[in-house]
């Protein structure tokens, strides 16, 4: 069920801070709070209202996306303009089988996790600040910009991030499923070769200028997709919930698919910035391993809540 709009000014019991929802209650705002206050007692009073701030932010930025049915993988594209003849959006073979997905209703974020919350997470789990020597240098700060997408190294800190949102908020959120980020990413399931605010890809407009510089841009930068989530097609690519196979699409189940039972290594959607246009469709899958080297600035996740 859609939460129940409104907007609402929750004065906290420290009585100098306030925290605002536009989709939450005042009694769903003090019971996070009081989560909070709970799992997380060393905290300072500050501390706390800003994870309060978080996980409420978590929230509202849901996006409703109303299940439904379609066909996952390569669907093909006109080769030339208003041919009949299709050819395939991208190289990759392992999208190729053309399958029937069906969804249940589910929320995504609007946008992909900050750095800075991503950092405040962190920070709360005792953990220090990634990338110390690179923070340190002046010439590097513009890389940690607090409303830049958060760098990853591992899948299951992504997924922990989620997780502890979840937990706050005593709601089921947690990575999107490769299944939930196509469809959304393709206006439910539509066929769309570009997350963009109109299918195409218009550098400039509605994707990153080509003036040489590739770059990670504020989570809300450019126009949303129609459902109204941002950069599905560029900047980080994310991390989803799914173990991946290349064969996995000719025997994934119809309703609700999660991928394969175990792996070596997840799937990722989205090219990323350092990737050109023909690797940042909709129907591109990627994979790594979950376990990384170093902390890279361009492999992000967003959450979603089920």
């Amino acid at each position: 069920m859609r939460y129940v709009l409104l907007f609402v000014a929750i004065v906290l019991t420290s009585g100098c801070t306030s925290v605002t929802s536009e989709t939450l209650s005042e009694s769903e705002i003090n019971a996070i709070q009081a989560r909070v206050e709970e799992r997380h007692p060393d905290l300072s009073r500050s501390q706390q209202k800003a994870v309060i701030d978080l996980v409420v932010r978590a929230l509202d930025n849901m996006v409703f996306v109303e299940g439904g049915s379609f066909m996952m993988g390569e669907f093909g594209w006109p080769c030339e303009p208003a041919s009949e003849q299709l050819c395939n959006i991208d190289i990759w073979p392992h999208n190729d089988y053309l399958h029937k997905v069906t969804l249940d209703d589910y929320y995504l974020s609007k946008y992909e996790t900050s750095l800075g919350d991503f950092d405040l997470y962190r920070g709360v789990m005792g953990r220090e600040p990634y990338a110390p020597e690179l923070r340190a240098r002046e010439d590097r700060q513009h890389l940690f910009q607090s409303n830049l997408p958060a760098w990853t190294k591992t899948w299951q800190e992504a997924k922990d991030y989620c997780l502890w949102i979840g937990k706050l908020a005593e709601r089921s959120v947690s990575l999107p499923t490769e299944a939930q980020w196509e469809f959304a990413a393709r206006n439910r399931g539509e066929k769309v070769r570009f997350a963009t605010n109109n299918g195409e890809w218009l550098p400039g407009e509605n994707a990153p200028p080509n003036d040489g510089m590739r770059r990670l841009y504020p989570v809300d930068s450019f126009p949303p997709n129609p459902l109204g989530i941002h950069h599905m097609t560029s900047n980080s690519a994310e991390w989803v919930g799914d173990w991946y196979s290349e064969t996995y699409y000719e025997s994934s189940p119809e309703l609700n698919p999660s991928g394969p039972k175990i792996g070596e290594k997840k799937v990722i959607r989205s090219g990323g910035y350092r990737t050109g246009a023909s690797s940042k469709t909709t129907i591109l899958r990627d994979s790594r391993p979950p376990i990384g080297s170093n902390y890279y600035e361009a492999q992000g996740f967003r959450c979603g809540l089920r």
